[in-house]
């Protein structure tokens, strides 16, 4: 299987592809023929013969592909599984220097175990898509009680200047403009019970069209926990210069107590009865999660909008069936002594990839949610 094994202890195995899909079809492809082998002689084949083409040689899709990145290049992968094993190896190759770069900066905190590209539709006016090379690595003792701070620059690929949306006005030869992406953890040690925030606004007077909720920015992790760092490579401004990506040195800071932002505009909370007595709004005691998620207690507090503050307690194994539905996030919790895969948020952003959130048993999970607000 898939399975491998990080940790000379039973409790340290946690298989870091089992959200992988797109692996898993190479290997199954893989199984079936040796498309890598007809790839190597693809100079030498009859262009056509089982779909294979010169340009498919590890030589020279590389090259072809800074062309095709985007939605263009994703379109490629449906043609067969030649040409789905040759692209996702050719975006392998093309990142290698991103993961090196990662081992060697970030290795005294973060031991690299994995690396994969994916993509994900994007959801604006026109159907869009983003392509992120996502790292997962094991977090070490080095940096307990610690928060973590891993970060890298950029600059957009010059390919660009033939995109749609490129505005010309600086030199050919000018420097490009960089920019930085930061990520940030809190590690704690080894199994410690965890405390996680999530916000759910469903006020009136605005609407989130995501309907997801809000979750930590600054993650909490475990040593020997797995975290998923995403290096974006394709957006809406285009495709990112990969070998011109630069890892920043790792820095840390005491781990400080987490709130939710919204905990600084309200100080006085209340019982559901005595709340609800100087409130119009329907409120209701948001105990939906059950049995993965136990409810402890439920606060209420605000004026002219009603926030619930809820504590549920990470109880039993499995996925959580109603968080879907009501926070628009998967939640899934693990055994308590099991290793889990969390990934990391870039700083100052409330969304960025829609992927599944694993707790532990034992963690705690803060749920606010806002309601009501009038319409004028």
């Amino acid at each position: 299987g898939l399975r491998q094994v990080m940790g000379p202890a039973a409790s340290s195995q946690v298989d870091v592809r089992v959200t992988d899909r797109k692996t898993l079809i190479k290997e199954r492809c893989l199984a079936r023929k040796g498309y890598l082998d007809m790839q190597k002689v693809a100079l030498e084949m009859r262009p056509g013969e089982d779909n294979c083409f010169p340009f498919l040689h590890e030589s020279i899709l590389p090259i072809i592909s800074k062309f095709l990145f985007g939605t263009p290049l994703i379109r490629c992968f449906e043609v067969c599984p030649l040409w789905f094993v040759a692209n996702l190896t050719a975006l392998d190759n093309m990142c290698r220097n991103i993961d090196e770069g990662f081992k060697e900066v970030c290795a005294a905190g973060l031991a690299l175990e994995y690396a994969r590209t994916d993509w994900s539709p994007v959801h604006i006016a026109t159907a869009g898509i983003r392509i992120d090379r996502i790292l997962i690595a094991r977090v070490t003792p080095a940096f307990v009680s610690k928060c973590l701070t891993v970060g890298y620059d950029f600059s957009y690929a010059r390919e660009n200047d033939s995109a749609d949306h490129f505005q010309p006005g600086a030199q050919p030869n000018a420097a490009k403009q960089r920019f930085s992406c930061t990520f940030r953890c809190d590690v704690h040690g080894k199994g410690a019970a965890r405390t996680f925030w999530v916000h759910k606004d469903i006020c009136r007077f605005h609407g989130d069209e995501t309907r997801v909720a809000a979750t930590q920015n600054t993650t909490p992790v475990c040593v020997n926990d797995r975290i998923e760092v995403a290096v974006n490579l394709f957006n809406a401004q285009g495709m990112v210069d990969i070998p011109g990506v630069r890892w920043k040195p790792v820095s840390s800071v005491p781990v400080q107590p987490r709130e939710c932002p919204i905990e600084e505009e309200l100080f006085d909370w209340y019982d559901l009865d005595s709340f609800q007595a100087q409130s119009v709004e329907r409120l209701q005691i948001p105990d939906f999660f059950a049995p993965q998620l136990q409810h402890e207690v439920t606060d209420y507090a605000g004026l002219d909008v009603a926030v619930s503050r809820t504590r549920l307690r990470a109880s039993q194994p499995g996925v959580v069936p109603q968080a879907d539905r009501i926070l628009g996030s998967r939640f899934e919790v693990q055994p308590a002594h099991s290793p889990i895969i969390l990934p990391l948020k870039r700083v100052g952003l409330q969304h960025d990839r829609f992927t599944k959130i694993q707790l532990r048993e034992g963690d705690q999970l803060l749920l606010y949610i806002s309601q009501g607000g009038k319409m004028t």
